[in-house]
């Protein structure tokens, strides 16, 4: 964004003369002084400055992970959410090819930077969305409170405005380690889908990170290792990446478990152990493990199941709601067919295309050969 501020005032605009600096921050509300940090800092995140700018460079609305001002209501939520991961992983994207991974000139982080990097490393790992200001340094707290994008609670425990700021900023510290040769962080814990998706967008544009992933992936000292890798690599957006990933969590059962187990449960919106134990269930020959539950329910998992085939972010997610729909869909399941085939005209990989094909014929795709 500040590439593009730089650029909308220091080129003719529509047969106008060059902005000035201190012109642009009037008109857009802001300090000169403001304004210099914005076009030399990180991604702006608030909403009425983006507004602003994006109405003045003409950016089309459906490039916006935020609604615009419009007199039929709010955009929906859950869209809303996809489309500003979508939005910071490009800005993520953007900043790695920029000073952020230049390791040949030195950035000083600021201290507001340091603060809300720690924050998220920290929820990150504990899982919450939310920290106790009792585990949290004074040094760090001070800067928390007087930051636009972190709220302290009632109970005095300290949240990003946005929950989706935590995976970005543990994205971001975590390729900033692949970049170096180091899969230290990324073996840490399993990586979260939204994590996967702006570490993706930033390895596609790395070629160093992709072959440390691709070497991790298969070798990697534990599964954790092996499927984040995987997992990343399968979001990068090429189908001999995504075969790559499929091929490697085929032959990987521990990796193949974990990422099974985390795909049921965003899918499902399940439970980790209930995921686990539904992951575990899957096996070379097809088990109902569903068979307990009523026929809505099963209609409406291998629904959710069918519809993921559709995810086109996510080669390795789609070919694991296969192996879990191999093991669960019902063979008169008329609606579910009709997903899976659509899913067979849109795949490019050509694992998840053997997948389908084996669900179709009734068989599980880890029968496969």
């Amino acid at each position: 964004m500040g590439r593009v501020i730089r650029a909308w005032r220091t080129h003719p605009y529509h047969g106008r003369h060059p902005i000035s600096q201190g012109q642009a921050a009037a008109w857009v509300g802001m300090s000169q002084a403001q304004l210099s940090r914005v076009e030399t800092g990180p991604p702006i995140v608030h909403l009425d400055r983006l507004a602003q700018w994006a109405a003045a460079l003409r950016v089309p609305e459906d490039r916006l992970w935020f609604a615009l001002p419009a007199a039929d209501g709010e955009l929906d939520k859950k869209e809303a959410n996809v489309n500003r991961r979508h939005f910071f992983t490009s800005a993520l994207a953007t900043a790695a090819t920029g000073v952020l991974y230049d390791h040949s000139a030195p950035v000083a982080l600021s201290a507001e930077h340091e603060a809300v990097e720690w924050l998220a490393w920290n929820l990150w790992q504990q899982r919450k969305d939310e920290l106790d200001s009792s585990l949290i340094p004074g040094s760090i707290t001070r800067v928390l409170n007087m930051h636009p994008h972190v709220l302290r609670t009632a109970d005095d425990a300290y949240r990003f405005t946005d929950p989706a700021l935590t995976d970005v900023l543990v994205a971001h510290r975590v390729f900033g380690d692949i970049a170096q040769g180091s899969g230290h962080l990324l073996a840490t814990a399993q990586t979260s889908h939204a994590t996967d998706l702006t570490i993706g967008a930033l390895a596609a544009e790395h070629e160093t990170a992709r072959r440390g992933l691709s070497v991790w992936m298969r070798t990697g000292a534990t599964a954790v290792l092996r499927v984040n890798a995987a997992g990343i690599l399968a979001k990068v957006g090429a189908a001999e990446l995504g075969d790559a990933a499929i091929t490697a969590l085929r032959a990987d059962q521990d990796a193949r478990q974990l990422y099974l187990t985390a795909v049921a449960s965003r899918v499902l919106e399940l439970p980790w152990e209930r995921a686990a134990h539904l992951s575990g269930a899957t096996s070379t020959k097809a088990t109902n493990w569903a068979r307990s539950e009523s026929s809505d329910i099963r209609g409406r998992v291998s629904q959710r199941l069918a519809n993921e085939l559709t995810n086109n972010r996510d080669a390795a997610a789609r070919w694991c709601s296969a192996v879990l729909l191999g093991n669960f869909v019902d063979a008169g399941d008329t609606r579910t067919r009709t997903t899976l085939m659509r899913a067979v005209e849109q795949e490019k990989c050509r694992e998840n295309l053997r997948a389908y094909a084996a669900v179709l014929a009734g068989v599980t795709p880890l029968a496969i050969g």
